[in-house]
């Protein structure tokens, strides 16, 4: 399988990977992606379990629309991928972090890390 789409060139081959693997079909779909990495904030109710906020750094815009499919990646190490994903319009949309483990050419979700309605 080939990429319809020139990526940026700060995008790693294991995040062409997770694209191929989860975002093949809807690919020329996605308005932008980029990279991200975690801002820590204090949490009042749990001190011990900070919060965590992405925080954008590069992105490359594809296409413009109304309706927004962006993709943003954070490698935490060689086989861990933690992928932010926002889906919708500017003021409504899903906002969703999850963290990938490569194993075996495959990518396999180990676990959603944030999840929230905007």
């Amino acid at each position: 399988m080939e990429l319809d789409i020139e990526l940026p060139a700060f995008i790693t081959p294991l995040m062409t990977k997770w694209l191929m693997q989860y975002k093949f079909d809807v690919l020329n779909d996605i308005t932008s992606v980029g990279l991200f990495h975690w801002d820590y904030r204090p949490n009042k109710r749990k001190p011990e379990k900070p919060r965590r906020i992405p925080r954008l750094e590069n992105s490359f815009e594809f296409i413009e629309s109304d309706f927004n499919i962006e993709v943003f990646f954070y490698e935490d190490d060689p086989k861990t991928l933690h992928v932010f994903e926002s889906f919708g319009y500017d003021l409504s949309g899903i906002k969703i972090a999850k963290e990938y483990i490569y194993e075996n050419e495959l990518f396999k979700e180990n676990r959603t890390l944030l999840s929230m309605i905007s």
